[in-house]
């Protein structure tokens, strides 16, 4: 399956669109059922209309070309909302990896932070203890 480009070019961006964090207050409705994780604002416009990524009203001049690719690859409505269910899949599968793999990077950090802190208390005792030998 051939993917779209998911954002413009950086040139046609506008200057002040700036990635909006996942857990900003803006962000309230899902762009997806299956994607409730990615919210976009709630507003005039439905969260189709949103770019995921700015939170910005999309210009549909600015997709004009990948809409029509988008067209020509998905010629009925069933084909385009199953092609939606399964790239949806996927995203969710994406974030749920991703979603793994910082845990297993936070408990390695926390086992070395532990481990750290127990090699300065042997080393912090050493040190006492050979103070403590030294003739006053």
């Amino acid at each position: 399956m051939v993917k779209p480009e998911p954002t413009p070019p950086a040139s046609s961006l506008p200057a002040e669109a700036a990635t909006v964090p996942l857990d900003s207050t803006t962000r309230v409705t899902p762009i997806h059922p299956d994607l409730t994780e990615i919210k976009v604002p709630k507003g005039a416009l439905p969260s189709y209309c949103y770019d995921p990524v700015t939170c910005q009203p999309i210009k549909h001049r600015d997709y004009q070309n990948e809409l029509m690719q988008l067209e020509e690859q998905y010629k009925t409505r069933e084909a385009a909302l199953h092609a939606q269910e399964e790239i949806a899949k996927e995203v969710k599968e994406k974030i749920e990896t991703a979603e793994r793999k910082r845990e297993e990077v936070q408990k390695s950090i926390d086992k070395k932070v532990k481990e750290r802190d127990t090699e300065m208390k042997v080393v912090s005792k050493f040190q006492e203890t050979k103070a403590s030998d030294i003739p006053s």
